[in-house]
C-alpha cells in the first residue's frame, strides 16, 4: 500500500530561513478584476518564465484566467534553494497566505521515497497570454510556434536548471512530453539562439521516454559562457563550470 505524508511549510519561515531575507507580500485579500488586471509581467521575469515553461512550470486555467505553478521533485538542499529562488521571483504574484506544500510517498515497487514542493500564484489575466501561447485547446502544453522570438540566453539558462544533465561532456534537455515536430522546432531555435556569435551544435535523440536534445560537446563551452551569468549558483553543476 502506498504511504503518503503531507508537510506543510510556513512559507514565511521557509524563505527567511534558506533565502536569508524576509519575505513579505502586499496581496491578502481577495483581488477585484480590475485589481487582477493591473498585473503585468516584465523583463527579465518573462524571459524567465519562458524558460520555466519549457521545462518543469506549468500553468492552470481558472475561473477565466491563469496561474502558474511550479513544483520541485526533490528537497535536497540545493535542489530547496533553487526552489526558493523561483518562488522569490514569483512572491509578488502570491498570496501572503499561501503555504507551501509538500508530498513524500514510497513506491510500493522499489521502495524508493519519493517527494516533492510546489507553490502556485494568484489566479491572473498575465499569465493567461502565456497559457495561450503555451497549450492548445485539449489543455496539453505545447511549443509555440514563435519560441525563436520568445526563448533568450537567460531563458535557456533557466531551461537548463530544470531540466538539464550534463552527458559525455555534452548536455540532455528533456523534451519527453513535446512532439517530435516541437522538438525540431527546439532545435533550431537553440542552433540560431546565440547567432551571430557562434552556432550551437545540437541533435535530437530517440529515449525511450520520448526526444530529448543533446547539446554537443564542442559547444557546451560557448553555451557555458554566455548563460553562466544568469544560473544560479547550487544549478551551476548542470553547466560543469571550470
Amino acid at each position: 500500500m502506498d504511504i503518503y505524508i503531507y508537510i506543510k511549510f510556513d512559507l514565511i519561515t521557509s524563505v527567511s530561513l534558506i533565502c536569508k531575507k524576509n519575505y513579505t507580500t502586499s496581496v491578502n485579500k481577495r483581488l477585484t478584476k480590475g485589481e487582477r488586471s493591473k498585473f503585468s509581467i516584465n523583463s527579465p521575469l518573462n524571459e524567465i518564465l519562458i524558460g520555466l515553461l519549457l521545462g518543469d512550470g506549468h500553468l492552470q486555467c481558472r475561473f477565466g484566467n491563469s496561474r502558474f505553478i511550479y513544483g520541485q521533485s526533490s528537497l535536497r538542499e540545493h535542489h530547496l534553494n533553487y526552489f526558493y529562488h523561483i518562488f522569490d521571483l514569483f512572491k509578488p504574484f502570491v498570496s501572503k497566505e499561501f503555504k507551501a506544500k509538500s508530498r513524500s510517498f514510497v513506491d510500493k515497487r522499489t521502495k524508493n521515497t519519493y517527494s516533492s514542493i510546489y507553490f502556485a500564484t494568484l489566479t491572473l489575466p498575465c499569465f493567461t497570454y502565456y497559457r495561450n501561447l503555451f497549450y492548445n485547446i485539449q489543455n496539453k502544453k505545447i511549443v509555440p510556434l514563435n519560441i525563436n522570438q520568445l526563448l533568450t540566453p537567460r531563458g535557456l539558462a533557466y531551461w537548463i536548471m530544470d531540466d538539464g544533465s550534463l552527458k559525455n561532456k555534452g548536455l540532455h534537455l528533456s523534451t519527453y512530453n513535446f512532439s517530435y515536430e516541437e522538438v525540431i522546432l527546439l532545435k533550431n531555435t537553440l542552433e540560431n539562439l546565440f547567432k551571430p556569435d557562434f552556432l550551437v551544435k545540437c541533435s535530437i535523440h530517440n529515449h525511450k521516454k520520448g526526444y530529448r536534445i543533446y547539446i554537443w560537446e564542442e559547444s557546451i563551452i560557448s553555451v557555458r559562457n554566455h548563460i553562466f551569468q544568469y544560473m544560479h549558483k547550487d544549478m551551476l553543476y548542470k553547466i560543469n563550470p571550470k
